[in-house]
């Protein structure tokens, strides 16, 4: 009787072999999913959002970095307060912060030198301009062309790339 009780055990053990064990059961179920995962991650998802070489080596980022616009260094004007030109019962004032972009450090710092002559400029432009004339997109991209042209005006040749307002409020 013991014999056969043996028998039965072992065709038992037989039976359900490896998938006996849940823990490694789950660990193999845990370890399919992730290389289908990474699979379909790999070639459906990425070739469809367009992102190319996205390998470990950081080639993508590189290449994105590569496409960019060279940008240069900017300096700030710091803000300038100026009285608009309105009703002297009602005095309009206008509080501007202007970034000035140039191609690299030591042009910054001819323009950080310089910082008073340019502010003055931007002074004498906006001393002379009425809220109505800047209160619409079409006025303050006028502004900023103007700025920047008088600015490059006084500037040496390709000096400026750009010009930015980090602040422009009406009151």
């Amino acid at each position: 009787m013991a014999d056969k009780e043996e028998v039965e055990g072992t065709e038992e053990k037989a039976k359900g072999g490896i998938f006996e064990n849940k823990a490694i059961l789950l660990g193999i179920i845990v370890i399919v999913q992730a290389v289908l995962a990474i699979g379909l991650t790999q070639f459906l998802i990425v070739p469809k959002l367009g992102v190319q070489n996205a390998g470990m080596d950081g080639s993508a980022a590189t290449e994105s970095v590569t496409k960019m616009p060279k940008m240069g260094v900017l300096v700030n004007l710091e803000d300038i307060v100026v009285t608009l030109v309105s009703d002297p019962r009602k005095p309009r004032y206008l509080r501007i912060n202007i970034n000035v972009e140039v191609p690299n450090q030591v042009i910054a710092e001819v323009v950080s030198s310089r910082l008073p002559q340019l502010r003055d400029l931007i002074i004498m432009i906006l001393s002379d301009k009425t809220p109505e004339s800047i209160s619409t997109p079409e006025g303050k991209k006028g502004l900023r062309d103007e700025i920047f042209r008088r600015m490059d005006e006084k500037m040496p040749e390709g000096t400026l790339m750009n010009i930015y307002f980090s602040d422009l409020v009406v009151q």
